[in-house]
């Protein structure tokens, strides 16, 4: 049964022999662009990620250009230009100018994108930029994989975009392509990698060759995984708790009642009665790269998230949504949008002294008292009893609050989850936050 499943999914996500002449041809305009346009400093024009490794999924081309750039080039002269050389090349195309490590460019050509990255020409283990490791990746995963475990690689990329957990990109904090590619070299097949998958503990270790455990005690990640031409480095600092957990459910879910429906993206069952308890904060953001706002709104959302709690909210879960141009939203699932007026809290053992008279010596209660446990106990009145309330106090002062100083412009708009229309990004992070995962069904 499995089988037949796995050569139905294979069939669906790998691109026939049309599509490949389609995106090779448009693939090689592009490179040929990209090399008229070069300067003295380019020593080489090649290509990368899926697309050169023959493990891109149909439908879903993505082509990165690496323009390798002579390595006594400083720093800024570098990022000019790569820039210089992708903006030209792609002129026509309305490039984009894209950030991660370095700027790159981005376009999109008769319907496919191109990425116009520059690295520098370097040895492998010198490296001078975050994306040079990329050109020897290329190498290691076309040397590794044959045909039969490229197509292995597709299957396990579908069933990760089908567990909404495929990207390294911030906002999904999920597995790369090239994480994919590095567990088929592991494991061998998807079957392999679901069984290890859902058998994973916390700070597990991943590594297809040797590394330092030395080393490894350094990382700090759900998932630690050592990328084979750099065991130096942790791929897996990418993934969230979050999409490590969710993978290691989906697996399990898979290998205990294999279906079809592991390779589409199901929606996820929602709650509607939970919407009371959600506060959500609608408004307006200045507009910036996609990794810049999404990394803002993370560690806002965790921050206000946090200060709800100080606060006495129980939080259940937290998430941020954006349209990646203006607009934005925090979104809390709450035990309760309000709390009681008065709060009792416990103070030390009576038998310890200092710490009982710093207690009581600190303390404005309305009451105070030794309890049947033999500590000091008081009921106080809270200084914040709304969740909506106490958000914007927060929210007007952002560097006591851990808001992103910066990031929030013009309008803004806070209400509970039922008391609205939702819409948009808003209704998807209430959805997000109210709902249960297919794989627990």
């Amino acid at each position: 049964m499995i089988q037949g499943i796995l050569a139905k999914a294979l069939l669906q996500c790998s691109p026939a022999p049309a599509e490949a002449r389609r995106i090779a041809g448009i693939a090689e305009e592009a490179r040929r662009l990209v090399e008229q346009a070069g300067t003295p400093e380019v020593r080489q024009v090649v290509f990368g990620g899926s697309f050169a490794k023959g493990t891109w999924l149909k439908g879903d081309a993505d082509i990165d250009i690496f323009v390798k750039i002579d390595p006594a080039v400083d720093e800024q002269s570098f990022e000019k230009i790569g820039v210089q050389i992708g903006k030209s090349a792609l002129a026509k195309f309305r490039p984009k100018l894209r950030y991660s490590d370095h700027p790159y460019v981005e376009a999109v050509v008769k319907g496919v994108k191109i990425n116009v990255v520059p690295c520098y020409d370097v040895q492998k283990g010198q490296w001078k930029s975050a994306a040079d490791r990329s050109p020897f990746h290329t190498q290691y995963i076309t040397e590794v994989l044959d045909d039969a475990k490229k197509g292995q690689v597709r299957l396990l990329k579908k069933f990760l975009k089908s567990a909404g957990i495929y990207g390294a990109e911030i906002s999904t904090g999920g597995f790369s392509g090239y994480v994919s590619e590095v567990l088929i070299a592991k494991y061998g097949s998807l079957e392999s990698v679901l069984a290890a998958a859902a058998a994973l503990t916390q700070g597990q270790v991943i590594a297809v060759g040797e590394y330092d455990p030395d080393v490894v005690k350094g990382f700090a990640s759900p998932l630690v995984i050592i990328d084979p031409i750099d065991p130096r480095r942790n791929l897996g600092t990418a993934v969230s708790p979050e999409s490590a957990g969710k993978f290691s459910l989906a697996a399990r879910a898979f290998l205990r009642r294999p279906s079809a429906r592991s390779f589409e993206r199901q929606q996820p069952k929602v709650e509607k009665k939970l919407y009371g308890n959600i506060l959500v904060v609608e408004f307006s953001h200045r507009e910036r790269s996609p990794d810049t706002i999404w990394g803002q709104l993370k560690r806002s959302s965790n921050s206000l998230a946090k200060q709800l709690e100080i606060a006495g909210f129980t939080v259940f879960r937290w998430t941020c949504a954006t349209d990646e141009k203006k607009s934005g939203a925090f979104a809390f699932l709450l035990e309760s949008l309000a709390l009681p007026r008065y709060a009792m809290r416990k103070g030390p053992e009576i038998a310890r002294t200092k710490d009982t008279d710093s207690f009581v010596a600190a303390a404005r209660p309305l009451a105070m008292w030794a309890d049947r446990e033999m500590r000091v106990s008081t009921v106080s009145v809270r200084k914040e009893t709304d969740a909506g309330e106490l958000i914007k106090a927060l929210l007007k002062k952002p560097e006591a609050s851990g808001v992103a100083r910066d990031m929030m412009a013009g309008k803004l708009k806070i209400y509970s989850g039922s008391g609205h229309r939702l819409s948009g990004l808003v209704k998807k992070a209430v959805d997000e936050l109210a709902s249960t995962e297919s794989f627990f069904r």
